[in-house]
């Protein structure tokens, strides 16, 4: 039985602190500093020019029941191939550990007994569906969404996943990753498949994706929602209706995790120091980093606001770093809903009833 407490305290929050924990034979590049208010105990990570993020500890023996309890309940959600099993006995223990506060906010670091407890909730309120949407007539194609499980690697454990069908062929929009906390669900990303299947289908949709237009007035600001991704805005425009239809009215969306923005940073600047790459290599690993990042948060929140200029229903309660890291949603149900988008409007109802599928 591993010891989570031992292997938390004397191992991975000094590691943490050089900005890298030892994982079996490589080193996970993980930066945190620790402050254990109780004990007055911390621990300082210092990056040149890189903010790192600090785990505040106020009440130890609360947030060590928390992190013992989602641990188990990791190890058991997971099957052992997806955390990549192993028999060092600290092995899974660690990588899950590891995991979890490389998909933490800002915020989740200043209060990680409600972090733990928000990530307990995600494993407790997991469920599964499966559910034939019926026939897109602006589509031309059957459409079905899947509610299931997310590789452990992934940020949250639960994916909702449309897919469309015609003659034999499949196109699969990105897929949201979410997870539900209460009254609560955490929408933390919108990823594409790591390949995209290319057929009639999919080019056919691609062309249908114009509709998007429809409706939209164009502005300029610093968070334009005309740029996005066309695919991005249907998925989500059906997740939240679906969310809907469940009676799920708020939604948050969490921006940047540190701990996975700096570990790419961290990285690079190693290979860079050690000589692996020059420094124009460099310079163009920044830059797509930069850009993945922007496609990561600031993007899926264009996307978040451009679905609010479709329908009259959908409020901000605040901005991210207007209160927190996050950007809050909710859907005012005191309104009579309109969407002025007939592409959103026809999936949107689609998503929020079950119909017999069209074959």
């Amino acid at each position: 039985m591993v010891d989570i407490k031992k292997l938390f305290y004397e191992e991975i929050i000094k590691e943490a602190a050089n900005g890298k924990v030892r994982i079996l034979n490589y080193n996970a590049a993980v930066a945190f500093s620790t402050d254990i208010r109780e004990t007055g105990l911390k621990y300082e990570c210092v990056i040149d020019d890189e903010l790192i993020p600090t785990l505040v500890i106020k009440d130890k023996k609360n947030f060590d029941l928390l992190l013992d309890e989602y641990v188990r309940k990791a190890l058991s959600f997971y099957d052992s191939i997806s955390i990549y099993d192993n028999e060092n006995i600290t092995y899974r223990e660690k990588t899950v550990i590891v995991n979890l506060f490389s998909n933490a906010t800002s915020d989740d670091f200043s209060d990680p007994v409600r972090f733990l407890k928000k990530r307990i909730a995600f494993f407790d309120n997991y469920f599964e569906d499966d559910k034939d949407l019926g026939y897109s007539n602006i589509l031309q194609c059957n459409l079905e969404l899947v509610v299931t499980k997310d590789v452990f690697s992934n940020e949250v454990p639960s994916q909702f996943v449309v897919r469309a069908s015609s003659n034999n062929d499949i196109y699969v929009f990105p897929r949201v990753k979410f997870g539900i906390n209460g009254d609560t669900v955490y929408i933390y990303a919108i990823q594409n498949e790591d390949y995209m299947i290319d057929n009639s289908l999919s080019k056919k949709i691609g062309r249908k994706l114009y509709k998007i237009g429809e409706g939209f007035t164009s502005f300029d600001g610093e968070e334009n929602p005309k740029d996005i991704t066309a695919s991005f805005l249907v998925v989500l425009n059906m997740a939240i209706n679906y969310f809907k239809s469940l009676g799920y009215t708020k939604f948050v969306v969490p921006s940047i995790l540190p701990v996975r923005w700096n570990a790419k940073v961290i990285v690079n600047k190693l290979k860079h120091d050690k000589g692996k790459i020059n420094d124009l290599m460099y310079s163009l690993f920044e830059a797509k980093q930069e850009k993945i990042q922007n496609n990561l948060t600031n993007k899926l929140i264009r996307t978040f606001m451009r679905l609010r200029s479709h329908y009259n229903n959908i409020v901000f309660s605040s901005l991210p770093y207007d209160v927190d890291s996050c950007l809050h949603m909710e859907i005012d149900t005191r309104i009579n809903e309109e969407c002025n988008n007939s592409l959103l409007f026809e999936v949107g109802m689609m998503a929020s009833t079950r119909n017999k599928k069209v074959k």
